[in-house]
């Protein structure tokens, strides 16, 4: 089974970068990353938080986590790609597409 995840950053806000991202299977979301590039959150596309489930990159786990075991996977997911990524470049990324098997 093959899946992809697409990302691509939306908007840069003062509360920081906000990322659409979307799997293969069709579940959407977006991530708002705060300026110091280490929080990331749900959000909505204007940048506002949605519920209170967050990631640290500098604890390294997922805090006040979604029930939805299928969104809180694909979070996990896009928010890993998208520091990954940005710590590959030196700085956050505009656009990434990942598959994985």
């Amino acid at each position: 089974m093959t899946a992809s995840l697409t990302c691509r950053k939306i908007a840069s806000l003062e509360a920081g970068s906000v990322y659409a991202w979307e799997t293969a299977e069709g579940v959407t979301g977006n991530i708002l990353i705060d300026p110091e590039e280490s929080v990331a959150r749900p959000c909505t596309p204007e940048g506002v938080i949605i519920g209170n489930m967050l990631l640290d990159k500098n604890v390294g786990n997922v805090e006040n986590p979604d029930p939805d075991p299928e969104l809180r996977r694909a979070f996990l997911i896009a928010v890993s790609v998208i520091f990954q990524e940005g710590k590959r470049q030196g700085r956050l990324p505009g656009k990434i597409t990942r598959t994985y098997w």
